[in-house]
């Protein structure tokens, strides 16, 4: 069935969910409830499995069930879950108890955690959900420090802008706190007028991702196919996460038909969180990362705004804490953290350290769990390149292509590993990832990738052809300008060179790296080294480009680059 759709790589969906302007996100996020069912929020197979069996006793058949279920005219009916609610609850009051019921003990998961840290990091601005749970906005209260505006309203909604920083959670079909919330056939036939001009104004400034979605909801569905057919909306695409193997229902199915929409293939909405977030080269917050660092200078705040107050019951509740933040270290041992912790996030802890090499055995146990992973083979093939070992970053790489030898972003990972060991051999592996370039957006990409290859191999020429055609593929591409400019530099076309690179400083606001190789370029050591240096701050990987990239060949000899490298 995915045969007949427009796929697409999920790597290739993060990277243009990364790849913002200004910092302002290219896309909208729709979740729906498969997102909820890993934190806790019963899945509606699981309740539809109940109320099949609950119609069945109140049916008082003697006919065994499954006979019985094959004679009901709602059995596999696209619209089951709905039709099955109102049977069984006649009010919207009772509907509501249900659903409260729920989600009374779910808890926020890891994807939740994921997807809050990315909000607050302005990956993702607006998110719509016909979920009744509050797992989004209870995991960006707890873990990322981040208070979104949360609307359930039809009435309160019209109020929100489109150009508010402050994240946006817009319930579609309202709250289990309240009697309005929408369940049947009936209740989600449409939108309320004022959340369906609010959605589809987001959708003139946005695209959309869809994920934990299936696609049932008719409101939701028939609003996205006429945005689809017309023209000004979702600007960026609508790309639809589905997990692998899942069926596609029926209007799902017409949708993926239209242009502009793709289906990617995830392993599931926390994986898919998890991957995003590495890809995105966020740090957990310290609420996940350190919880007893955060929770300590949480509560310290709190015992320093209350220490000299003369209440005796406050005083010596204060006290009481202060004793009991002292022995917090005490409580876990290293070799509980390790038994409770995953390897994956073991391994970002010592690599936020700086401890590369313990790091490596992390990533090292999880790759071998999951060897298809390309978000966590690039994670290792940059971990080794920071210890500076070439050769198992291109081994890496290597496995990584075995695994994946279908896969575009394998052959990027090999170029991108072996451009400092084996200029040759990342050519030729970029020229293997053009083979798999589907679209002119990949086709561009690879080349700007391999037009740097190119540099450092020493085919000026080449690279001067493979950057300019990136360039007439995404005039926007300030990679491809930068090649292009050294390039035209090293044939002694100076004032070429830096006309390029003064037109192309003013779109590269989200690379303090990228400024930094303009400003060597053009020569300007003072603000190419205060540049490098935030980039080096931000990931340590820049340090290993740095020492190689041919963007700094006018620096390499220079005390002040070497001292800077050398921290």
């Amino acid at each position: 069935m995915a045969e007949m759709y427009a796929n697409k790589d999920r790597i290739h969906l993060m990277n243009l969910i990364k790849k913002r302007i200004n910092s302002t996100p290219n896309f909208a996020l729709l979740v729906g409830g498969g997102a909820s069912v890993s934190s806790g929020v019963k899945p509606t197979s699981q309740m539809m499995a109940e109320w099949r069996q609950q119609l069945y006793r109140q049916s008082g058949s003697t006919d065994n069930f499954d006979e019985w279920l094959k004679t009901q005219d709602w059995y596999e009916d696209e619209e089951e879950y709905s039709i099955l609610f109102e049977k069984l609850y006649d009010r919207p009051s009772q509907r509501r108890i249900y659903v409260e019921e729920c989600v009374k003990d779910a808890k926020p998961s890891w994807g939740y955690i994921y997807l809050s840290n990315i909000i607050a990091h302005n990956y993702f601005n607006v998110v719509f959900t016909p979920n009744f749970d509050d797992l989004l906005n209870e995991a960006c209260f707890m873990y990322a420090n981040c208070r979104p505006i949360v609307c359930s309203h039809d009435s309160a909604v019209a109020d929100i802008r489109v150009t508010s920083l402050r994240p946006k959670i817009i319930k579609l079909h309202g709250d289990f706190l309240y009697d309005s919330i929408k369940n049947t056939i009936r209740e989600t036939v449409s939108l309320e007028k004022n959340m369906q001009d609010k959605f589809m104004q987001f959708a003139r400034e946005y695209g959309l991702v869809v994920v934990g979605y299936r696609g049932n909801d008719r409101s939701i569905m028939d609003i996205l196919d006429m945005m689809i057919r017309s023209e000004g909306y979702l600007p960026h695409g609508l790309y639809w996460c589905i997990h692998k193997g899942s069926k596609v229902c029926k209007k799902l199915d017409r949708l993926l038909r239209r242009e502009k929409v793709y289906l990617v293939e995830i392993d599931g909405f926390d994986e898919f969180m998890a991957e995003l977030h590495k890809e995105l080269n966020l740090a957990l917050p310290d609420a996940v990362r350190d919880p007893y660092k955060a929770t300590t200078e949480r509560l310290n705040r709190f015992i320093v705004s209350n220490r000299n107050s003369a209440h005796p019951v406050i005083k010596k509740d204060v006290t009481e804490l202060e004793h009991q933040i002292k022995g917090f270290e005490k409580a876990i041992t290293r070799r509980a953290r390790e038994r409770l912790v995953p390897n994956v996030f073991l391994g970002e802890a010592q690599f936020a350290r700086g401890k590369y090499k313990e790091a490596v055995v992390y990533f090292e146990k999880e790759l071998a769990k999951k060897p298809n992973d390309l978000v966590l083979a690039q994670r290792l093939v940059n971990t080794h390149l920071l210890l500076g070992d070439l050769e198992k970053a291109a081994e890496t790489s290597e496995r990584s292509v075995k695994q994946n030898p279908d896969n575009l972003y394998a052959y990027i990972l090999k170029g991108h590993a072996l451009s400092y060991l084996d200029p040759e051999g990342a050519i030729a592996a970029y020229g293997k990832a053009l083979e798999h370039a589907t679209t002119k957006i990949e086709r561009g990409s690879v080349l700007a990738n391999r037009s740097n290859a190119l540099l450092i191999a020493g085919k000026i020429e080449k690279a001067l052809a493979d950057a300019e055609e990136a360039s007439q593929i995404d005039p926007k591409d300030y990679v491809a300008a930068i090649n292009m400019s050294i390039a035209l530099k090293r044939m002694g076309r100076k004032e070429d060179a830096y006309r390029i690179i003064k037109e192309t400083l003013p779109i590269i606001e989200d690379s303090s790296y990228h400024r930094a190789c303009a400003y060597a370029v053009l020569e300007e050591k003072e603000r190419t080294l205060e540049e490098l240096e935030a980039a080096i701050k931000s990931d340590k990987i820049y340090k290993v480009n740095a020492k190689y990239d041919p963007d700094f060949a006018d620096f390499r000899e220079d005390p002040d680059f070497c001292k800077l490298l050398s921290k």
